[in-house]
């Protein structure tokens, strides 16, 4: 087949046109280098002119001044405060210095929290409230640790270890009195240390009574049961105080008015039979003046109480409810026996006063 000169020129046409398609894909073909080298030649055109370089420090003061909002937490300053001080400049290193410590404590308290340690996170955050009681990050971490002390209380009381429960729950309290939670489980928790006290009072253990009655009380003082259970474990102790004096056991007796004292230090019954069984018991004031012999026989020179003349005593001979057991002349030192207690202590040569 033979083209006309006119078909010619259509078909060359055509050869020299670019399909859409390939025109479109053109620019994204371009190679990646390239246009990094045409962008790295337009900075350098550009780095020496004046706009470039005040570009250039303006980029620097806003990542500096990032940097410092950031690490002190320069937008929860006090600005009107510092302005309004007679030393402004002074007033915002402060500040800035203020700032700095209780980030350092607010940072402090979280890693002690993460830690499981609920009481040092909440003193640290208290410490950062005593600084500044607006903190909101301190305040909130006084709520969650307050809040995860009350969650392990729980689990704690659930256990059986009324105990630790006891003491997480106060801490929780400490910092936040009005702690629903905390208020809620503590109320649990007298109940239960009021039942322990009772099974404690039939088997007439004392000691483990009168410490949770007590707890009870601290709980709430308007506990009835528990204050009428001391009370009545206070006159059962008295009576018998009473009759082991009777019976010149003394000491068991000294044992049961100490008991009863825990309960109300200032009981006028128990503190009467204190002053009678400590004649007894308690150690007197018992001076050594000297040591002398007569003939080979060695003596002690001993002032008892309420006594203005000293008195000589001889190994194995007893004054008051003692009983000297040895003299020792070159130690300068007496030995007694308490004969009830059994205890025995020496005293030594007095100063002259």
């Amino acid at each position: 087949m033979v083209l006309t000169p006119d078909q010619k020129r259509r078909i060359a046409e055509l050869d020299s046109q670019v399909p859409p398609e390939e025109e479109k894909q053109e620019p994204h073909l371009q190679p990646l280098l390239g246009r990094f080298k045409e962008l790295t030649l337009k900075l350098r055109a550009r780095a020496g002119s004046p706009t470039f370089f005040k570009a250039l420090i303006i980029i620097v003061a806003v990542a500096v001044a990032g940097y410092f909002f950031r690490e002190y937490q320069l937008h929860r300053l006090n600005f009107k405060k510092i302005i309004e001080s007679q030393n402004p400049v002074q007033g915002f290193i402060s500040a800035i210095e203020e700032q700095k410590r209780k980030n350092d404590l607010v940072d402090q308290a979280r890693a002690e929290f993460l830690g499981g340690d609920y009481a040092q996170a909440l003193a640290t955050a208290a410490s950062v409230t005593d600084i500044d009681n607006k903190d909101s990050r301190a305040q909130n971490l006084l709520d969650i640790a307050s809040d995860a002390a009350v969650q392990r209380a729980n689990r704690e009381f659930d256990t059986g270890e009324v105990e630790a429960a006891l003491a997480d729950v106060r801490l929780a309290m400490k910092y936040r009195p009005q702690h629903e939670g905390a208020q809620q489980l503590s109320l649990r928790i007298a109940e239960r240390l009021y039942r322990e006290a009772q099974a404690h009072y039939s088997k007439n253990e004392y000691a483990p009574l009168i410490k949770k009655a007590k707890e009870v009380i601290k709980i709430n003082p308007s506990d009835i049961g528990a204050s009428t259970l001391l009370l009545r474990t206070n006159n059962e102790l008295l009576t018998q105080a009473d009759e082991l004096l009777y019976k010149k056991r003394f000491f068991e007796a000294l044992e049961k008015v100490r008991l009863s004292l825990q309960i109300e230090p200032t009981n006028s019954r128990a503190l009467r039979l204190l002053n009678q069984i400590s004649l007894y018991v308690e150690t007197p004031d018992i001076k050594l003046r000297g040591i002398t012999r007569f003939g080979k026989t060695p003596y002690a020179i001993v002032q008892l109480p309420n006594s203005n003349q000293p008195t000589y005593v001889k190994k194995g001979e007893t004054v008051r409810n003692f009983k000297l057991l040895d003299i020792d002349p070159d130690s300068k030192t007496a030995k007694f026996l308490q004969i009830y207690t059994k205890a025995e202590f020496d005293i030594s040569l007095s100063k002259p006063e």
